[in-house]
């Protein structure tokens, strides 16, 4: 699925001069479109927050490091279904929001603060692919040192 979104070609339409762009190696490309590891799913699920508030389906990330090892294979599945098909099972992306009171009774619209309830699925896949972007991103994007202080003649 990915490797037909992410293809390739010599003709990239834009022209700066001289200017040379950045790019991934052939090796580097190739595993940016390659299955998602369990080991890369599990850091992702240990990096979110384990104790807030749980998702939709009531669970937390506690719930799902603790019983990991009985429903890893589920995730797993889910997992690699978005890699293959690029999108989610129904209901997997399912969200809601919840307006919750900024003050002791709020009587205006601007007395809440909106908080979006996603799914553990959506938060895992979205860690899981931006780990693999901030592995690259330096190697396409030249850092920019902010300008040194002039000093005044």
């Amino acid at each position: 699925m990915f490797e037909n979104k992410f293809k390739a070609t010599h003709d990239y339409g834009v022209s700066l001069g001289s200017m040379e762009f950045k790019s991934l190696t052939s090796e580097v490309s190739r595993k940016m479109i390659a299955s998602f590891s369990e080991e890369e799913v599990k850091d992702a699920v240990w990096q979110c927050g384990g104790a807030k508030s749980p998702g939709p389906n009531g669970f937390n990330f506690n719930f799902i490091k603790n019983c990991w090892d009985v429903i890893k294979t589920d995730i797993m599945e889910v997992v690699h279904f978005f890699h293959t098909t690029g999108s989610f099972l129904k209901g997997c992306n399912a969200s809601f929001i919840a307006l919750v009171p900024k003050v002791r009774d709020p009587s205006l619209l601007e007395q809440f603060i909106p908080i979006s309830l996603v799914g553990a699925i959506c938060k895992i896949i979205t860690k899981v692919l931006s780990c693999h972007m901030k592995k690259v991103m330096p190697m396409v994007i030249d850092v920019v040192s902010p300008p040194s202080s002039v000093t005044e003649a």
